[in-house]
């Protein structure tokens, strides 16, 4: 029914019509081309802020042209490794891994330090209980493979009756991208 990117997006849409507020912070951990970092522009407008990170030039780049064609304000493009998000009041944070499309494959995000991010925005949700964190994996290549298992631990780690981890997937294809999202359990 959506790819899933598309599924992303509708998740980032209805966390904002649910929990829409005045100067919200969303984080695009992996910047790529643009998309999820214009997406979230879009749907924040005046409402909020988007920092997104990349550590490739060609990144970078490729989105900020897009963001001064379309005249989009509402956002900081940091050229530095997901790993040092400084940003400690955030609502939502995507993670869309894996390498830069039509870029060079072997320039991927890497299962240690996206480990390393994650738990930081874990830590960050003990100061907005509403925050949400959706992480797009891509288990069809090896270092996704490491990286989609090493995520899988952690989150299955995580305690049930202070996390809600939900997964989503194209059931019948195996290697196919999946969503997991992250957020504390409301009681």
């Amino acid at each position: 029914m959506f790819k899933i990117v598309e599924f992303s997006h509708l998740l980032i849409t209805e966390y904002y019509k649910k929990y829409k507020h005045t100067n919200m912070t969303f984080i695009d951990a992996t910047c790529g081309r643009g998309n999820d970092t214009i997406y979230m522009a879009n749907i924040l407008r005046d409402n909020g802020h988007v920092y997104s990170y990349d550590i490739q030039d060609i990144a970078i780049d490729y989105t900020k042209n897009i963001l001064n064609q379309l005249n989009i304000t509402n956002v900081t493009l940091k050229h530095q490794s997901h790993e040092f998000i400084d940003e400690v009041s955030i609502d939502l944070v995507i993670f869309n891994l894996g390498y830069l499309p039509n870029g060079d494959k072997k320039i991927t995000t890497n299962k240690d330090t996206t480990l390393k991010s994650i738990k930081k925005m874990v830590s960050l949700m003990e100061l907005n209980k509403e925050m949400i964190i959706i992480l797009v994996i891509y288990p069809g290549h090896s270092e996704g493979l490491e990286e989609s298992n090493t995520i899988n631990d952690y989150v299955l780690s995580l305690p049930s009756n202070k996390y809600l981890i939900s997964r989503y997937q194209n059931y019948n294809r195996a290697t196919a991208p999946y969503i997991i999202t992250i957020n504390k359990e409301n009681k």
